[in-house]
């Protein structure tokens, strides 16, 4: 029997493509497509992890910035201003200034 490691590998080897990240890759992108729920999860959460700007989020997940935010809203995350302390602003351009 063999495994879905060995199952990619074969795709890669049999449909023209590079590499088993490559199949994965365009796997995920099907996956997403066809389950746009998923998609917006995973924008919220690349949002939520820092990894992603609120505009790009929004792009990943296939809505306009106000559409997203509205999203953010219905599942309870709340958004950070970028406003900061007179002391926490003091730190960061402290830090930045080395």
């Amino acid at each position: 029997m063999t495994g879905l490691a060995d199952d990619v590998d074969t795709i890669a080897a049999v449909g023209g493509y590079d590499d088993a990240e490559d199949v994965l890759e365009d796997a995920v992108r099907e996956l997403l497509r066809r389950r746009p729920e998923l998609r917006i999860s995973l924008a919220v959460e690349k949002y939520r992890g820092g990894d992603v700007s609120l505009n790009r989020a929004a792009e990943l997940a296939g809505m306009s910035a106000e559409e997203f935010k509205g999203e953010l809203s219905d599942r309870g995350i709340h958004r950070d201003a970028g406003f900061l302390e007179h002391d926490d602003r003091e730190a960061a351009l402290d830090e930045f200034r080395g």
